[in-house]
């Protein structure tokens, strides 16, 4: 065989076993690092089970993403994980349904639909920085980064502004700038801030890159030590930041894990039912919310 440089056929064999050991992973932006430790626990969870992925990037698109479906659909995926793109349908879940195709969503969910899925607990995260940075004595409040048609903004959103009126706050006077969830995006709403004249208090951002380019915006300006700024995922990066970044941690990798076992659940078990896994974030204080 090796004379022959013999090489096995993972093709041939799927159509004997009607089976084949790949899973298709589909995220929004493969260049995310959040997204990157997250596929670090996946695929370490479905190496295990003696799985390998193939990790395909909608750029948030629904168009693009049910193409890159449908083509992982032609390489007989044993299941797919699957981040859903913002605006996905629900002929997009209908179309996941009908196929019989086992699959789980992660980190993002679809509003009104039900299938398995593993996230965190994203308005509890929104609380979880609003009340630290009351504690601090902040006022006045902006939220940074993220589209309206993005769920997760919106669910962290409802949580500081939970916070803010139990607090006794206006919630009305959150200031809340869109922008694209990248180190970019938070320089550009950094920016806009600063146009505004008088800073907010404290800063909660939709992402750590979000955070490190508002705080580029900030140091430009001379301002970096005006404004209390918590960040979000708590990527690995965002301990090495001057300051030390505050962040909400979802733990990507766990979610990673946890996103293959259910689905290698879904695989071994396709009628085993509906399951959902969310988890609770924590704040990790370091310094750029005030803290020493």
């Amino acid at each position: 065989m090796r004379e022959l440089g013999y090489v096995y056929n993972r093709g041939a064999a799927s159509l004997r076993t009607r089976r084949t050991t790949t899973v298709g992973v589909v995220v929004t932006d493969i260049a995310n690092p959040f997204f990157g430790e997250l596929l670090v626990g996946l695929e370490e969870t479905l190496a295990e089970a003696g799985f390998r992925s193939l990790v395909v990037a909608s750029s948030d698109d629904p168009v693009r993403q049910d193409e890159l479906v449908a083509e992982l659909r032609e390489y007989q995926v044993a299941g797919l994980a699957v981040m859903p793109a913002s605006r996905s349908s629900r002929a997009f879940v209908e179309g996941l349904e009908a196929s019989r195709i086992p699959h789980v969503f992660v980190t993002k969910y679809l509003e009104g639909v039900s299938a398995p899925y593993v996230g965190p607990d994203d308005r509890l995260g929104g609380r979880l920085a609003a009340e630290h940075l009351l504690g601090h004595g902040c006022q006045t409040f902006a939220f940074v980064g993220g589209y309206s048609r993005h769920l997760s903004r919106r669910d962290r959103i409802e949580g500081v502004q939970s916070a803010l009126m139990d607090a006794g706050l206006d919630p009305g006077q959150f200031v809340q700038i869109e922008s694209s969830t990248t180190g970019e995006g938070g320089l550009r709403a950094g920016k806009q801030l600063l146009e505004r004249g008088q800073l907010p208090d404290a800063i909660i951002c939709q992402s750590d890159g979000v955070a490190f380019g508002v705080y580029r915006a900030l140091r430009i300006a001379g301002r970096a030590s005006d404004v209390r700024v918590i960040g979000y995922d708590d990527v690995r990066t965002a301990a090495l930041w001057e300051p030390p970044l505050t962040s909400v941690a979802t733990r990507p990798e766990m979610l990673g894990h946890a996103a293959a076992e259910l689905l290698l659940g879904e695989i071994a078990e396709p009628s085993a039912g509906l399951s959902q896994r969310v988890f609770a974030p924590e704040l990790v204080i370091r310094e750029s919310c005030g803290c020493s």
